[in-house]
């Protein structure tokens, strides 16, 4: 069974996602401060660690999450309020970002949006790439939005949207080039979360397989290279 941690000391988020969980046949754990969560951390494995930003010490329990072996792979969630700046928020390592208010329909929705992907990351590695490379988001009728991918994976994106946040929801048809590859890549994509200031993040649905593999290696070449300038830097 897939195994989650919650890091909260809010009473009400705790049973929400308590019971979304157990919904997603998911085992729930929790915990009220950073000290006895680290401690769970180093002593088992977990699919997803769900982080209240109001924790004190977040950032050092996502630090945490991404050294050690046994829950590196682990889909990391924050719980943040509608200001948050995604960016600065993406450098601690997070993947998801659940805004509050929390409502049980907004939470069920995002937690059953990452379940697939807890569970092919316990199946292999996992890598995001911050990039900027230009997009184009459409309904299946309407008019399309010009927005900028900031970060990227083969299950999904996180962007920026050129003017302002956008007015859709549900499924959106998406098209994107790598750099270097003039052929654009199609895929239907899921409106996961957004914020007010034009933040936005999707999961991949579906992608032709050709173009999901060209995704895979281009992200795998980029994440070897941020590798090698990492290596050369220390050494």
């Amino acid at each position: 069974m897939l195994r989650s941690l919650l890091v909260s000391s809010d009473d009400k988020t705790v049973r929400m996602l308590g019971r979304v969980f157990k919904d997603l046949e998911v085992a729930f754990e929790h915990h009220e401060d950073a000290a006895t969560a680290l401690e769970s951390l180093a002593k088992h494995r977990y699919d997803a660690v769900v982080l209240d930003d109001q924790i004190e010490g977040a950032p050092a329990i996502l630090e945490r999450v991404l050294e050690l072996t046994t829950c590196n792979k682990a889909v990391r969630i924050i719980l943040a309020e509608p200001d948050a700046q995604m960016q600065t928020v993406f450098k601690g390592g997070t993947q998801v970002i659940l805004y509050k208010p929390l409502t049980a329909d907004r939470v069920r929705h995002g937690l059953r949006a990452v379940r697939n992907l807890m569970a092919r990351e316990r199946r292999r590695g996992f890598g995001r790439v911050v990039t900027a490379i230009e997009a184009r988001l459409r309904p299946g009728k309407g008019s399309t939005a010009q927005v900028s991918i900031v970060d990227l994976s083969d299950s999904g994106a996180a962007m920026q949207c050129k003017n302002g946040h956008l007015q859709y929801s549900g499924n959106l048809n998406m098209d994107f080039a790598l750099p270097g590859d003039s052929d654009r890549i199609q895929v239907t994509v899921e409106l996961v979360w957004q914020n007010k200031d034009g933040a936005a993040g999707v999961r991949f649905l579906d992608m032709a397989s050709h173009a999901r593999r060209r995704l895979a290696q281009w992200i795998k070449d980029e994440l070897a290279e941020k590798e090698e300038r990492a290596a050369a830097a220390r050494a």
